[in-house]
This record gives C-alpha cells, sequence and structure tokens, in this order.
C-alpha cells in the first residue's frame, strides 16, 4: 500500500491510498462523514490480489485540505464528486468500481447521476438514496459540533458501534477531520432525493444492508422501492454489522462484495 497527495486546486490537495496492480481493473473506496480512507485500510489489504483499489480522503478529511474559508459551496456532494473525478483523471482511471459508506455513497450517486461512464458498477452501505432530516435535528447535530467538535462527536459515534474496538477506531478517525467541513456537510446533505437516479441509471448496483444501522435502516424504504424490479440491483444483509460494516464484519463484508464485483468485471 501506497499514500500520496494530489492538488485539485490551488488551495485543496488529497490525500489518497493506493494498492494493488496497476493494470488490473480499479476498485474506489469512499468513506462516509467524519472519517478517512483508513477506514478502508482491510480492504485496501483484502482486493489487492485481483484489483487496482484507491481510497482518497475527502476534502476536509484526514490530511486532505480545505479552502482556507470554506462555504456551504465548497463541501456540497457535486463539489465531492468533482474531486473524485478530477484524481481518477489525474490517475489515468477512465472506469470505476465505486464502494461508498454514508456520504462516500452519496457522491457515487451523483457520479451515477452526472457521469455514469465513468462507474463499472456502485455498492453502497450506511446510505439511504432519500433523505428528510427536521431543521431542530439539523441545528442539534450541528451545534453538538460547535460545542463537541470532531473529538467529542467522534467519540459519540463511537457508542453506536457494538464492537468497542471498532468503536474507539471510528473515534479516531472522525477525530482526525475538520469540524468545519464535518459541520458544512451535515448542512449539506440534511435533505435530498436520489431516487430518480436509481429508478433510470444503467450502472450495476448492491447495497450492503448492515443488520445494527438502524438509522440507516429507517429511512430506507423508499431507496428500496427504487431499486425493485432492476435486475442489475442487489441488496445484501450483513448480520451482525452497523454503520461501518467493513470494519464491523470484514469477513463477511468482503465476500459479498467480491462476489458482486466478480460478476460485473
Amino acid at each position: 500500500m501506497e499514500v500520496h497527495t494530489f492538488e485539485v486546486t490551488a488551495d485543496v490537495t488529497l490525500e489518497y491510498a493506493t494498492s494493488g496492480p496497476r493494470d488490473a481493473p480499479t476498485v474506489l473506496l469512499l468513506h462516509g462523514n467524519g472519517p478517512n480512507w483508513r477506514q478502508f485500510t482491510p480492504q485496501l489489504d483484502s482486493l489487492a490480489d485481483r484489483w487496482r483499489v484507491i481510497a482518497p480522503s475527502l476534502r476536509g478529511h484526514g490530511r486532505s485540505t480545505l479552502p482556507h474559508e470554506p462555504t456551504r459551496e465548497d463541501l456540497t456532494v457535486e463539489r465531492l464528486a468533482a474531486d473524485v473525478l478530477a484524481l481518477l483523471d489525474h490517475l489515468d482511471v477512465s472506469l470505476a468500481h465505486l464502494v461508498g459508506n454514508s456520504l462516500g455513497g452519496l457522491v457515487g450517486l451523483e457520479l451515477a447521476r452526472a457521469h455514469p461512464g465513468r462507474l463499472a458498477t456502485l455498492t453502497t452501505f450506511g446510505t439511504t438514496a432519500q433523505l428528510t432530516s427536521s431543521p431542530v435535528l439539523v441545528r442539534t447535530m450541528t451545534a453538538l459540533l460547535r460545542l463537541l467538535g470532531t473529538s467529542g462527536t467522534g467519540r459519540l459515534a463511537a457508542l453506536a458501534v457494538k464492537d468497542r474496538a471498532v468503536g474507539r477506531r471510528v473515534a479516531e478517525l472522525v477525530s482526525s477531520a475538520d469540524p468545519v467541513a464535518v459541520r458544512l456537510l451535515t448542512e449539506n446533505i440534511a435533505t435530498y432525493d436520489h431516487t430518480p437516479t436509481l429508478r433510470t441509471s444503467t450502472v450495476a448496483m448492491l447495497l450492503l444492508r448492515g443488520e445494527l444501522d438502524r438509522s440507516t435502516n429507517r429511512n430506507l424504504a423508499s431507496t428500496l422501492a427504487a431499486l425493485e424490479g432492476r435486475d442489475d440491483a442487489t441488496v445484501v444483509d450483513l448480520a451482525g454489522a452497523g454503520h461501518f460494516a467493513n470494519l464491523e464484519q470484514p469477513a463477511t463484508f468482503d465476500a459479498a462484495l467480491r462476489s458482486f464485483l466478480d460478476r460485473h468485471r
């Protein structure tokens, strides 16, 4: 595994990790709001036998930077998708199998909508394609971020993880994120609807549903309805897995992912 940096713009540099043979099909791993590429350390190792694996830290996460005075326009899903496309172009990757957790899945859905020719497949976990958050909830979440910072909110996120060791790892990852980036992203993804993309996209999709990811599962009905009837869409349930399924149940996660990728290799 190697770690590199790429200058997207004059004021934004992305940190990213790579593994596997450069001439193999590419798997792109995108984390959620808070963690960074290190969330996918197990998959950077386990997938490297047959795939070129690329895992960036999205802007404002890990060691990836932000503009000097970031605005909400600097932290939209569309802006993150543009960063990802720029990285793929930099690495001469014309087609990728995208695997996204939570926010990373939303970036994948945006690419499936706007640039479907760049995706071979799309896998999401901990992601719902439609969400409507109350203004009170959004204000509460952003207030907590202002009060506790990413260190405190990371510890709160860890409480929802059944495996304590994984919870500590999640807290550590989230604590390295820029609190302004996490807050602005939280505001930007409070309400959205990508179900039209699910209904019309020609990109083959895999939805990995963690048994214990209750907050996501409560909002999955419209996502599952949009996928219903699509021959190229697969839903796989992961027993004992929560929001961070790739860390909580890595063997089960990898088996389901590899089976899907091999079918569409």
